[in-house]
């Protein structure tokens, strides 16, 4: 019998690939949820894939991490939360303030790539 994936921390997620982008000079979080077309099962996977465009650093780009989707619902819930702040208020940016942050609070910018569709995926991109 198999358990059920315990949900992940939305704002300790957050925290922690904020932190380790910072640390590792990358400039884009992008986000992707699909829906994975194995025969064998049918699941949404949460990608989160990290990007460095740098002449300093140099260019990269590889997946921190990738799972279920039902278990990231708190942390795509954060998101659309800080989201909804930064167009309530007109704003370019998204200011999130926490202890779990070195620095307190950061500063980032978010973009859309895909709205939801008839599958439900989803993408978007974290600017830093």
């Amino acid at each position: 019998m198999t358990q059920k994936a315990e949900q992940i921390n939305g704002e300790t997620f957050l925290a922690n690939v904020l932190q380790y982008s910072r640390n590792n000079h990358y400039n884009h979080i992008n986000v992707s949820v699909r829906l994975n077309r194995n025969p064998a099962y049918t699941r949404q996977v949460m990608n989160v894939t990290l990007k460095r465009i740098s002449k300093k650093y140099g260019n990269d780009e590889r997946l921190y991490m990738s799972i279920p989707s039902d278990n990231a619902t708190k942390f795509l819930a954060l998101i659309n939360r800080l989201k909804e702040n930064m167009f309530a208020n007109s704003e370019k940016q998204i200011s999130w303030s926490t202890d779990l942050l070195a620095r307190h609070e950061q500063t980032f910018g978010y973009r859309q790539i895909r709205e939801r569709d008839q599958y439900n995926n989803l993408e978007f991109e974290i600017l830093l």
